[in-house]
């Protein structure tokens, strides 16, 4: 098939369906053979997130065991968590932690 226009340039006639040395099946078949191709790297710290992520998402937003435990120690009124404690937890829980110079 030929699709027809002027010769070089935009609207060039230009053959369709054979191999050139620029492409079509002859450059497909040589990259197969070189090994020449997309690669994808992933860095050490993206590696860890990706893994990290994963983890994270299995854990249950809510803990069934933890919650009946604290329900069943409040209506038994034998929960009597220290303020000090609590706050210092907290506080713990929201800081990042200090990095070392």
């Amino acid at each position: 098939m030929r699709v027809s226009g002027k010769s070089g340039g935009i609207g060039a006639t230009q053959s369709v369906g054979q191999a050139g040395p620029a492409g079509g099946a002859a450059a497909g078949a040589k990259a197969a053979v070189t090994g020449v191709g997309d690669a994808l790297s992933v860095s050490a710290t993206a590696a860890f997130v990706s893994v990290a992520k994963a983890r994270i998402a299995r854990i249950p937003d809510i803990r069934e065991a933890k919650v009946k435990a604290l329900k069943a120690k409040l209506e038994s009124d034998d929960y009597h968590p220290d303020g000090e404690e609590v706050a210092d937890g907290m506080v713990k829980d929201c800081t990042p932690p200090k990095r070392e110079p």
